[in-house]
Formats: structure tokens, sequence, C-alpha cells
């Protein structure tokens, strides 16, 4: 499989590196690529930390490092506005009188109905905020640090995972008679979880980790209790320093993975990795940023590196697969946000054009052009 690099870039850096940013840009990509929105975020403490977009499509809710997760109507009346005068910011409160200290949330998720959001936070909690009655209806003491990972399992909005700087992923079941007790753990990183991605389907999920792999998980081999392993042997923060090399394949004792995935990197940021799409790709690949300037596509079945797409000048912290199109984009600290699209013919780009979402046995040609 070759592959080709001409990157496409969909806004200049407007920002220097490294800078924290205030905005939210959503770009329409049936109409090439313009702004539908650019949002200017409000009482951000920090910068934004996580945002999803509603199973309709009509919401998006963002998060900072701040109790308070707001929400706002990118519909609009499908009227594209570049300005939000007079958009409403509706403000989610998630702490409570007991919290003593600064709440800080890391991750947001919609329900799959879109009814509830569901955040992780260094409450070392997982909370669910019902959107109908505008409170929060359940909070869980889920791990020992910080939660920087929460999702759905599914579309039902019964199972939930979890990934924490305890090294730890964990599964709920909201309909246990014990609610806010585990049904299961997941051992086998060696450090902070960073980002979870649910496979959909109740079984299968990924997770991103600062010991620099990415992991799958099936959760019918979870365990009812935490399974300890060997100290770490190794001092080290990942938001300023380099990975340990004689840390880099160190193995967990009672690692329940079914497989790890290795060749990214995992620093300064908490750094997310995906299945590709089902409908173009049949979920065959996972794919991730990298804190040494690439996206890395992954093999499920082999384990193998597919590709690095190269063109970034810092760390990419986040990437995402277009559902039907061939067409993935990237997001870095260098401020560039880039488009990479995808073909099975760099002379024969009609693909891109009729929409047909057929996976060539030996996968796709990433072309990029200006």
């Amino acid at each position: 499989m070759t592959w080709t690099v001409k990157p496409t870039y969909l806004n200049s850096p407007q920002m220097v590196p490294f800078s924290l940013g205030s905005h939210i840009r959503i770009y329409n990509a049936e109409k090439k690529w313009t702004i539908h929105k650019d949002i200017t975020c409000k009482k951000l403490r920090w910068t934004v930390s996580d945002i999803a977009l509603s199973p309709d499509q009509r919401y998006l809710a963002y998060s900072s490092l701040s109790p308070i997760v707001h929400m706002v109507d990118i519909q609009n009346g499908m009227r594209e506005s570049h300005a939000n005068i007079t958009q409403v910011h509706e403000g989610l409160e998630f702490s409570n009188d007991d919290d003593g200290f600064s709440f800080a949330i890391f991750s947001v998720k919609f329900s799959k109905d879109g009814r509830e959001l569901v955040v992780g936070n260094n409450n070392e909690s997982i909370c669910i905020y019902d959107i109908g009655s505008n409170k929060v209806t359940e909070r869980i003491h889920a791990h020992s640090a910080d939660v920087n990972a929460v999702t759905f399992a599914d579309e039902g909005s019964d199972v939930l995972y979890s990934g924490s700087d305890d090294s730890l992923c964990k599964v709920w079941d909201r309909r246990c008679n014990k609610r806010g007790k585990r049904v299961g753990v997941l051992t086998g990183h060696l450090d902070g979880i960073t980002f979870i991605d649910s496979r959909g389907d109740g079984h299968y999920f990924i997770s991103n980790c600062k010991d620099q792999t990415i992991k799958l998980w099936d959760i019918r081999k979870m365990s009812s209790t935490v399974k300890d392993c060997t100290p770490k042997a190794y001092e080290w923060d990942y938001r300023w320093m380099t990975y340990p090399s004689e840390a880099r394949y160190f193995k967990h004792p009672y690692d329940q993975s079914l497989s790890t995935f290795r060749g990214h990197s995992v620093l300064r940021t908490l750094i997310r990795c995906y299945f590709s799409p089902i409908h173009s790709t049949g979920q065959r690949y996972i794919y991730t940023g990298s804190s040494d300037q690439c996206v890395y596509i992954y093999d499920v079945a082999t384990g193998k590196i597919v590709e690095k797409l190269r063109w970034h000048g810092s760390i990419i912290r986040d990437c995402s697969w277009h559902p039907y199109f061939p067409t993935l984009v990237s997001s870095s600290w260098d401020g560039y946000l880039v488009r990479w699209e995808a073909t099975e013919d760099d002379k024969d780009p009609s693909m891109l054009k009729t929409g047909k979402q057929r996976m060539h046995p030996e996968g796709y040609t990433f072309s990029f052009v200006f």
C-alpha cells in the first residue's frame, strides 16, 4: 500500500503554537469545508478540555477545567453564523457543596438518546446529568485518581466505560441493584489512561495511555477485583518529560487486554484514539494522534502500523475520520487543522465525488491536495 502526502489545511495558524484557544469552529463537509459556526466559548478555565455533539447534531456541549459544561444550539435554524452574539451558552453545573476544591472536567459525552451528559473529572468521579430535569442525577466515586475518559458502551445508556490516571479501565452498569458499584475492572495499562473509544457493540473498546500504548479490550474478560502489579521502577511526568526508555516494554503481569498497539507517543496532553468508521472501513483500523507530530493508523487484526501520516509541526492531540467520506481531519498544537483525503488511486479521485465507500482489500491510498 502506497501513501502520498500533500496536505490541505482548513485554517491558517491564527494562534501561537501551544497557546490556549477559546474558539470552537464547526466546518460543513458538504459545502467545501466552509465554517458553519465559529463559537466563542464563555467562562473558560484554562482552555476547552472536551466537546461533544448530540446525536441529533443540534447541540454542542463543551467543557473546561471547571465544574460547568456549556451547551450551545448549533443549528439555529440552519443559518450559518460566524459570530455568536445571539447564541445562548446554557451552563450545566456539575459540582456540589461537598466539593471543597477546584472541580475540573476532562471528558464529556452525550448519551445515545441525547437526554443525558456524562463527565469524568478530577474529583475521581463520574457524574451523569439529566438535561430534561436540569440536574446531576448520579455521582459515582469511580477511581482513585483523575477520571480522564468516560463514554457509553453502546446505543443504550446503561453501560459506561471509564479510564483514569490510576491506570485502570472500569465498566459500570446503571441497571445493577447497587448503583455506583462497578461491575468489572480491566487491568493491563501501567500508567494513566488518556482516552477511551467504544466500538459500539457493548463488548469491545480501546484505550490510549501514558504508557505509550493503545489496548483493545473485551469486557467479557473483565475481573471483579483489581489485580495489582509490581510498582513502577521509574518516576516521570508526561507533561514535560520524555518516556523512560527502560519502561517502554514493561508488561503488566495480569494484562487482560486482547491486543496492544505500540509506535505512537503520548506526551504533554490527553491524546485521543478511535476505531475507524464502520460504514467505510468495517472498523478495521485504529487511529490516533501522537506527540511526534504524526497520525498513526493501526490494523486491528495484526496490530501493525498501516501508515504514519506526516505533515504537522507539533503534537497532534486529536483527529477524526469522517463516518462516510474517505476523509480524515487532524488538529495540532501548530495551530493547523489539516484534511487528509483517501482514494484508491491517486489519479482517479472520483471516489470522493460519488461518495462510494468501498474499502480496497489492501487499504486506501491517502492523497492530500491543495
